[in-house]
């Protein structure tokens, strides 16, 4: 997405076939839950709050800490539907494909089966989780969200939770997201020192394997702020290096298209 004009454009590939789009295609979100999560929290924070809360939301975005995101839901949320409510503000939000179903501690029970637009799909599936999904467009939705809320202290966000979410928390959001240093994937793809707010993540299964791997970003350059939003999946294993380096080079395509290289 452009956040200048708000020319969006979206794509979706099934082994080298174009897939119609909408509804987007649902995936498991993984970490990058964890941006619905803290805006969840922010929602029912006040401007300041103490330094745990302050550690664990630090922890949760820049170290992707699953313990300082359970206390984050159980403390501030809810102590057992805490997942349910990330659910229910992204609803409130039009994210009808983006929930989170329990919490991510191992052997956390499954609080409520979603059914979406995204995973209820019968042309493709992702396998997504069930605990977690969402989908590259709402993610990226999201971000955007964030963007205007810290730029001009309006749009959805503040629209939707009047006095609860604000210019200066959403500012403080985009801080913590721009602590995910990974040095991969998006962020690998664009110039040292360039600011990459974002957040991203991965799954293994017990063998170890990795069968998703997503990023969703904004960012800052000289010719123009975008949201980039990538997921991808391979129902046998996604090996890491070529992955990172899809990733990474569709970034780089991306930056060069606001800022074009010189001659």
């Amino acid at each position: 997405m452009d956040l200048k004009t708000g020319q969006e454009i979206s794509f979706a590939y099934n082994q080298g076939q174009d897939l119609q789009l909408p509804p987007d295609v649902a995936f498991s979100a993984s970490s990058t839950i964890k941006i619905a999560i803290m805006i969840s929290v922010f929602r029912r924070l006040g401007e300041n709050p103490n330094p745990e809360t302050e550690n664990n939301l630090q922890l949760m975005i820049s170290k992707s800490d699953n313990n300082a995101t359970d206390w984050l839901m159980q403390r501030i949320l809810d102590r057992v539907y805490g997942p349910l409510k990330v659910s229910d503000d992204m609803q409130a939000l039009g994210l009808d494909s983006t929930f989170l179903a329990g919490y991510f501690a191992q052997g956390s029970p499954i609080l409520k089966i979603f059914k979406t637009p995204g995973n209820q799909r019968t042309d493709v599936s992702t396998q997504p989780d069930p605990y977690n999904q969402t989908t590259p467009s709402e993610i990226g939705e999201l971000l955007a969200d964030v963007y205007f809320c810290a730029r001009s202290g309006d749009g959805t966000l503040v629209a939707v939770f009047p006095e609860e979410i604000t210019q200066n928390k959403c500012q403080t959001m985009l801080d913590y997201l721009a602590q995910d240093k990974t040095g991969s994937l998006i962020q690998e793809g664009v110039p040292d020192g360039t600011r990459v707010a974002h957040k991203h993540g991965w799954i293994t299964d017990a063998s170890y394997v990795i069968h998703d791997m997503s990023d969703a970003a904004i960012v800052y350059t000289p010719g123009g702020d975008y949201v980039l939003a990538v997921y991808l999946y391979h129902p046998v294993q996604l090996v890491f290096d070529p992955s990172n380096k899809l990733v990474a080079d569709l970034s780089r395509a991306v930056y060069h298209f606001y800022n074009l290289p010189n001659p």
